[in-house]
């Protein structure tokens, strides 16, 4: 039966205006189980009937067939797994994978064939002890003779069980001594069934073959066989079942890309610098961005919902601001007005303010001095840690009584009781009844606890000494609008109202100023929100940086592995084989940047805290981000280079320098 035949096989190459004609009219048949050495010079044909016949090149012309397959009109995944499954390569120059050993560069083809990895290492240890290097399984090639190292070929080329084998040159390289053992073991395999081909230009070496073919510029010029040579064959050892199409294990990939990117650790990790910085940037940057925005709304939880602050304003003319006549000063019936006449508001509590200095036994604080009622205290949404409120007859007789803030308990009395202390106040004594819950800093990074409140009469009447007139004045007018009430139409009840009051005519400008505080700390966290987004744009700057750096480290990998690409898909790899390979790589070089730059942006996110006092918050979302979006990154630019390399075809690639 014949394993190979061809009919007028044609192989032309244009080499610029010129065209070369390689193979003229090749018709040849190579019966199983026979040992055939083509001879010819440099240039004569016989190697690129080689690739040929191995599939790693494509006739221009005429017809090929092995074991009874057509093989022209394949596609290149059908070529990978005839190559994979039926042919065996023996190289001159070995074409090992440097960084391997052994035993890994004769499972190659089983890991193409989507072998498990039990019973990769099973057969690849029986291949190597079939070629008399069962004690040398672990060693690289550069721990190996060149002869071992043709031995090892000669086992990955057997190891998928092949019916036929291809030696270029096999003994090119070697001494005269090892050639002789490789030699042997060809004839060997020739013995136990196994067709083999070999390419040559030394006589010696055709003279261990029973046909012996030569070749002239593209054609064959004579076929002889030995005249004592008469054909016969062993059965070939069974060969494993080619179900389905080969594939890939994914692990052998991921380690195949680790063992890559470990022998060039230091590019590698240069490479990973730019991901490295993006992602802990990014993190870093969200963190402090997340920091601020939650500090915003701490600031509005502190402050209350649904808050307005009224506050007397001079009008305006042509932008100038007129003079002291036309502005009208707030008080406490304008309080008192707002809350029973506008429906939507829940309280409106009048408060006047002032710094004064503090006292209590030896020890004395500044602090801010604040006159309101307990309505003040429902508005911001401010409970007592301690003590009481303020009763309905010290808030109308100008009662000696005061709350203080945390900050202020602790600057006068420590650790000790405040309630029932005495306090004074400039020259007046109050006695302290209830001490505020802890409120922290406001929009402008002023402490809310640092504050002492009187009743507003007392605060009037004995510390400011009454005001002329007996009018009560007040400084602002703390507005609290219902749950579920509309804010703009309380703002403009309140507008309409005070503008009677005050008698303001229609074209007039408002004669005082309504702010809505919760819009303004709303204003604040959108403003973060998008200093966060900006931020995390330019750390993201970063990941691009570092993106097109895998681009370019990977496009060089491809360049400089060109000949191992060759390889894995002379021994059967697909297209998609080299794709995935190669696409692991970025991908991990990626992730691997990824991981280290989450470690380097906790680290910068807590030493931002910590040394500048940011308040800053790390989330496990803004990690998922970082590392995913550094994985989107290989993906997005390693895909090219892997691209690129999965359509190199087989033979350009093993012939690149």
């Amino acid at each position: 039966m014949n394993l190979v035949q061809s009919v007028d096989l044609g192989k032309s190459y244009a080499m610029g205006f010129e065209v070369v004609h390689a193979l003229r009219g090749v018709s040849l048949q190579i019966a199983e189980g026979d040992f055939v050495a083509i001879m010819g010079t440099s240039g004569s044909g016989k190697s690129t009937l080689m690739n040929i016949l191995g599939c790693l090149d494509t006739p221009s012309s005429g017809s090929y067939a092995l074991a009874g397959e057509a093989v022209q009109g394949m596609d290149a995944d059908a070529l990978a797994l005839v190559r994979n499954r039926r042919i065996g390569f023996v190289f001159q120059q070995f074409n090992l994978l440097p960084r391997a050993s052994a035993l890994e560069n004769v499972e190659l083809p089983l890991v193409y064939a989507g072998v498990p990895a039990a019973q990769r290492r099973e057969r690849a240890l029986a291949a190597l002890q079939r070629v008399g290097l069962g004690e040398r399984l672990l060693h690289t090639p550069a721990e190996l003779s060149g002869g071992q190292q043709q031995r090892v070929a000669i086992a990955r080329a057997l190891v998928n069980g092949p019916q036929l084998i291809l030696a270029d040159e096999p003994t090119g390289a070697l001494d005269s001594q090892t050639s002789e053992e490789v030699m042997q073991l060809l004839a060997d395999l020739n013995a136990q069934g196994i067709t083999v081909v070999l390419v040559t230009h030394e006589a010696d070496i055709a003279a261990w073959a029973r046909r012996k073919i030569v070749f002239k510029d593209g054609q064959i010029v004579e076929d002889l066989r030995r005249a004592s040579d008469t054909l016969h064959t062993l059965p070939a050892q069974r060969r494993p079942e080619a179900r389905g199409a080969a594939r890939m294990n994914g692990l052998a990939a991921l380690r195949s890309a680790w063992r890559a990117l470990a022998s060039n650790a230091l590019r590698s990790l240069l490479t990973m610098l730019g991901i490295i910085i993006g992602v802990a940037a990014v993190i870093t940057m969200v963190a402090v961005g997340r920091g601020a925005t939650d500090r915003v709304q701490e600031q509005m939880k502190g402050l209350g919902s649904n808050i307005m602050l009224v506050l007397p304003g001079g009008a305006t003319a042509a932008g100038v601001r007129q003079g002291a006549q036309t502005r009208s000063r707030l008080t406490e019936e304008d309080a008192t007005a707002i809350q029973v006449e506008v429906p939507e508001v829940q309280v409106a509590a009048p408060s006047s303010r002032t710094t004064a200095q503090v006292v209590a036994n030896n020890a004395n604080w500044s602090t801010t001095i604040f006159g309101t009622t307990n309505e003040y205290l429902e508005a911001r949404e401010w409970p007592l840690a301690a003590g009481r409120a303020f009763e309905d007859a010290e808030l109308q007789g100008s009662a000696k009584v005061a709350l203080i803030g945390i900050t202020v308990a602790q600057e006068l009395f420590g650790d000790a009781d405040p309630i029932d202390q005495v306090v004074r106040v400039r020259t007046v004594p109050v006695k302290i009844v209830g001490v505020l819950s802890r409120k922290g800093q406001n929009s402008m990074g002023q402490d809310q606890d640092d504050i002492l409140v009187l009743p507003i009469s007392t605060y009037r009447n004995r510390l400011q000494g009454g005001s002329p007139g007996n009018v009560k004045r007040v400084w602002a007018i703390n507005v609290k609008v219902r749950e579920g009430q509309s804010m703009q139409v309380a703002e403009e009840n309140i507008r309409e109202l005070l503008r009677q009051r005050f008698k303001v005519e229609a074209s007039a400008d408002d004669t005082f100023t309504l702010r809505n505080l919760s819009e303004i700390l709303e204003a604040q966290e959108a403003s973060s929100r998008t200093m966060t987004l900006l931020l995390a744009a330019v750390a993201g700057i970063s990941l691009l940086i570092g993106g097109i750096g895998i681009m370019n480290i990977m496009l060089v990998s491809v360049t400089e592995r060109t000949r191992e690409i060759g390889l894995r898909m002379a021994v059967g790899a697909r297209g998609r084989d080299i794709l995935v390979q190669f696409l692991v790589e970025a991908v991990s070089l990626s992730l691997l940047g990824g991981a280290v730059g989450v470690l380097l942006g906790a680290l910068a996110t807590w030493a931002v805290g910590q040394w500048a006092g940011w308040q800053v918050s790390m989330t496990f979302a803004s990690i998922l981000l970082a590392v995913g979006f550094s994985a989107a990154v290989g993906v997005f630019f390693g895909f090219y280079p892997a691209r690129r390399a999965s359509l190199l075809q087989p033979i350009q690639a093993l012939r690149h320098a």
